[in-house]
């Protein structure tokens, strides 16, 4: 069945509105369903938008989701914020994680808040546990409209977007339509045990080879082929690949901790029949504190992450960012302007360890996503998902320890690492797949939005 995806805007004069149509627009070419939303306005010169009121039940029931709201100050009008925080029910019950989502923004300044508009969208986001989407970094189209991987920005200063902005709104509604569509093949519909029940699928026959292809681990034993109690066994589906799904692990770090990390989330993963490398970034000349630990694992490449259909990367936090020999592999893995790099369209995460607490366990790994999503990479953090995420200090954006709690992680700590490496590698067992879409149309000429309603849709607009 078709995904659905729920386009939900907020706009007081028509440019925002024009965006996410157009982004419905592209997303509906796919064959998804699609509902274009509004969010309530409380200004008196509001426009008088023809679409239903958006309600938390829609991101309930949307396999995929489009935020569109105006920039102010730097972040999203208060109106967006309210419906946004109208969905703590449902999120505190942990309902609305593993959506696919992307955002969208406008403003009059070039750089007055549109980065960061998206960016604390994506803050929601994975605190609700959605896997977040930006634009493809190699699209000539993102290019055109200003080349912004975290969603859509757009200029206001006219009134309008212009036509390289509108042909990217429905660009960007179709990536995330198709993104859509391999995480949820069967809708929301789907209804899966949890992670720790699940196997990955690997051929008809059941797992074979699970481990073997890794050559860092021993193979495990083989997982039964029999589904989960209250599932039906099914054949892979259109465009599974007959193998196993492959996790790539990489960290820098000769300190215990990031290793025991990285190592927690590669054996879960391994657990579910996948395939595994675990890999390391090591920096020359480097003493280690951890020989107990066995061999350094194998230096990473860029081989590796193309061998890979999921990746999680981690390294101890320095003045608040991740240390840069991991940072500078991560950089090397960039788009080049003819090929879309290996980490094009494959989920990815990370894990860190922290001096202190609060001395970038948040925003090294924040800062992450946003290098990923120039990879073309689909972030899927770990957010609520689990309680081993609570347990280990309640990090949405991935797993962290700080080394004022010890020199090794305690079993909270490597149990949402373990957590991290299973809900990593099932999204790259969805996303490798590869559903039947409808033809890419041509965008050379950008469609036409759609006309004003009422009389705030003016020439002299703003959002």
């Amino acid at each position: 069945m078709s995904p659905t995806i729920a386009v939900i805007y907020h706009s007081r004069r028509g440019t925002v509105r024009a965006l996410a149509a157009l982004a419905a627009e592209g997303a509906r070419e796919t064959g998804a369903e699609v509902r274009l939303l509004r969010v309530a306005d409380d200004a008196a010169s509001a426009g008088d938008w023809p679409e239903r009121i958006a309600e938390p039940e829609d991101v309930l029931h949307a396999d995929g989701l489009v935020l569109a709201a105006p920039t102010y100050y730097g972040m999203v009008s208060s109106p967006f914020k309210r419906f946004l925080e109208s969905t703590s029910p449902l999120w505190g019950q942990g309902l609305l994680a593993d959506r696919v989502a992307t955002c969208v923004t406008a403003s009059t300044q070039r750089h007055g808040g549109r980065e960061a508009t998206l960016t604390s969208l994506h803050h929601t986001l994975t605190h609700w546990g959605c896997w977040v989407a930006g634009a493809d970094p190699g699209d000539p189209v993102t290019l055109a409209a200003g080349g912004t991987p975290y969603g859509l920005v757009a200029d206001n200063s006219k009134g309008m977007p212009g036509a390289a902005e509108q042909t990217a709104a429905r660009a960007l509604g179709r990536r995330l339509a198709e993104l859509t569509a391999r995480a949820h093949p069967e809708g929301r519909r789907l209804r899966g045990p949890a992670p720790e029940q699940r196997t990955v699928l690997a051929t008809p026959g059941g797992l074979r080879g699970a481990g073997a292809v890794s050559g860092d681990l021993p193979p495990a034993a083989p997982p039964s082929t029999a589904p989960p109690p209250g599932t039906s066994a099914a054949p892979p589906g259109p465009g599974m690949p007959l193998r196993p799904v492959r996790l790539t692990v990489v960290y820098h770090g000769e300190d215990a901790a990031t290793r025991i990390l990285a190592q927690e989330a590669a054996a879960a993963a391994r657990a579910l029949g996948a395939g595994v490398r675990l890999r390391c970034v090591a920096r020359e000349g480097a003493s280690r504190d951890a020989d107990w630990l066995g061999p350094r694992a194998t230096p990473a490449g860029a081989e590796d992450i193309a061998w890979a259909d999921a990746v999680l990367f981690g390294a101890p936090a320095r003045l608040g960012a991740l240390a840069a020999p991991l940072l500078e592999f991560i950089q090397s893995l960039a788009p080049t302007d003819t090929a879309p790099g290996p980490l094009w369209g494959k989920p990815a995460g990370g894990f860190t360890v922290v001096p202190t607490p609060h001395a970038g366990a948040e925003t090294a790994l924040l800062d992450l996503g946003h290098m990923l999503l120039h990879t073309g990479a689909v972030l899927v953090p770990p957010g609520y998902t689990d309680p081993s995420v609570e347990a280990a200090g309640g990090n949405p954006y991935g797993t962290s320890w700080s080394l004022t709690e010890g020199p090794l992680p305690t079993p909270e700590a490597t149990a949402a690492a373990a957590h991290q490496g299973r809900r990593t590698v099932l999204a790259g067992d969805l996303l490798r797949r590869s559903p039947a879409m409808a033809p890419a149309p041509d965008l050379v000429t950008p469609p036409t939005p759609p006309g004003p309603v009422g009389p705030a849709a003016s020439v002299g607009s703003t959002v």
